[in-house]
């Protein structure tokens, strides 16, 4: 019993010194919260009311240090966060390609915003450049990053379409003189088997003082079944000289190319043709090469089986 009694006296005493501690670290929060100070605080520069046709490309300083005086409990607010200034742009003289705040024309401007009782007594700064230049804006084409592979058994035989083939971009001449090309998101399409029609992002501006008109596109591609088929094309020499003759073999090649099921039909010789270039002979052997030189818009993947032709020139 008397144990009990001793423990509960104790627990009451420690309770009590708890008690007067946390008593006299209030009174001391309060006694230097109520107290007068004189403090040096870094405040950020924040250009603000920018002309709608103009950005701030530049700024002379990021922040400032600025001596205030005041309360405690008045000068807290700027330890809890970075405080900020903002300066009026509207306030500021412009001198060509700049607007320019200086302490011996805006300080009046710098101290009303510290209201009473918290009174600015000095500024480290004493001229502020804010560098400017007008908007500008021009169209710049848009570049497809692509990766697709087809189902086996099917392609396309057509080139895809996006909705706009270029957008507009808006900023300083200083930034977007340079951009000639902007770049789609990549967008990876896998075992297509059908039409494609769906939205591919632009990837975006990597200056906040670039603008892109748009932030996507429409992309469509036209998937078909496709069948392998095989056309007799004649061969036709170019560039023979008007005193030579010349004999070739063989005069007709086999050209292997893909069509569409729905268009293999529609496939004839006449849509081919397939040359041979004197200028590029080789003395040392008697072989030119044939190439395609036309094809039909309808065909892809398309090849000479045997592209070696062989020639003999008549003296």
């Amino acid at each position: 019993m008397l144990k009990k009694i001793r423990s509960i006296y104790k627990t009451r005493k420690f309770n009590v010194f708890i008690f007067f501690v946390l008593l006299a670290l209030v009174y001391s929060m309060l006694s230097k919260l109520t107290a007068n100070y004189t403090k040096t605080i870094a405040f950020a520069v924040k250009p603000v009311d920018i002309p709608s046709d103009q950005v701030v490309l530049d700024q002379s300083v990021d922040s400032i240090v600025v001596v205030l005086s005041g309360y405690g409990y008045n000068l807290a607010k700027y330890y809890l966060d970075e405080p900020i200034i903002e300066i009026s742009l509207n306030d500021l003289k412009r001198v060509k390609s700049k607007y320019q705040w200086s302490k011996q024309k805006n300080y009046s401007d710098l101290q009303s915003k510290f209201n009473d009782p918290i009174t600015l007594i000095s500024t480290s700064i004493d001229q502020i450049d804010f560098i400017i230049e007008q908007y500008e804006s021009k169209k710049v084409p848009l570049k497809l990053n692509l990766e697709l592979d087809y189902k086996s058994g099917f392609d396309s035989f057509q080139p895809y379409t996006l909705s706009k083939d270029s957008i507009a971009i808006t900023g300083p001449n200083s930034l977007i003189d340079s951009i000639n090309v902007i770049e789609t998101e990549k967008l990876v399409l896998n075992q297509i088997d059908s039409d494609i029609n769906s939205s591919i992002r632009i990837s975006p501006s990597k200056n906040k003082n670039v603008i892109y008109s748009e932030e996507s596109v429409g992309f469509q591609l036209k998937v078909e079944k496709f069948t392998e088929e095989s056309i007799k094309v004649p061969v036709t020499i170019v560039n023979i000289k008007d005193d030579m003759k010349i004999n070739y073999f063989p005069k007709i090649v086999t050209v292997l190319y893909r069509v569409s099921i729905r268009e293999y039909k529609s496939v004839n010789p006449m849509d081919f043709r397939v040359e041979c270039d004197l200028n590029t002979i080789n003395s040392e052997n008697s072989i030119l090469i044939s190439t395609i030189t036309k094809k039909p818009i309808n065909v892809n993947k398309y090849r000479i089986e045997n592209n070696q032709i062989q020639y003999v020139i008549i003296e």
